[in-house]
């Protein structure tokens, strides 16, 4: 009389041999495999077992894959002299009036110099550049020294102007006048 219990007739009916029975420890995957970048042991050589750290052939240890880890940023197990994973940089505080003082010093530029001198300013706080406040300075200094000069000369010749207008006061138009010594006709 046979059992239908395939542990006890030493063949199981599926194939299956020397598998481990319900209860005994099954081999993890990836447990005893060497990790990328790891050595491999020599031949005759045991590989490191969990939690113990291999012996590089440049005289350093390298860690197991299951050790313990630095956390991000730390630069643990990164080149020397590089650092780890800093995020995301820090977004500086001019850019966006720096952008507007500049766009300000060529249609308004004295507005446009003031605000990309306190963009340019706040950048510096943050440790940051800003070239377009550096610009917009530059524009800004350039072109609120030409339009005071042009408002000079338009107040300058505003004398000049009403001494034509008393010498035209009453003369037809088209008349020619002397002014300042040259002749000028009336307007």
């Amino acid at each position: 009389m046979s059992d239908n219990n395939p542990g006890s007739q030493g063949n199981s009916p599926s194939g299956e041999q020397n598998q481990p029975q319900y209860g005994q420890n099954l081999p993890q995957y990836g447990q005893n495999q060497p990790q990328y970048g790891q050595n491999l042991p020599q031949y005759g050589q045991n590989p490191p077992q969990y939690g113990q750290q291999s012996a590089s052939p440049y005289g350093q240890q390298s860690a197991s894959p299951y050790g313990q880890q630095g956390q991000y940023g730390s630069g643990a197990g990164n080149y020397p002299g590089q650092q780890g994973y800093q995020g995301q940089p820090a977004e500086n505080p001019g850019r966006t009036l720096g952008i507007v003082g500049f766009i300000l010093a060529i249609v308004l530029p004295p507005v446009g110099l003031i605000i990309s001198i306190i963009a340019f300013v706040k950048s510096r706080r943050a440790k940051m550049g800003n070239g377009f406040a550096l610009a917009g300075i530059i524009i800004g200094v350039l072109f609120t020294i030409g339009l005071a000069i042009l408002i000079i000369g338009f107040i300058a010749l505003i004398p000049a102007f009403t001494e034509l207008a008393e010498l035209c006061q009453g003369v037809p138009s088209g008349t020619e006048v002397e002014f300042q010594g040259t002749t000028t006709t009336c307007p």
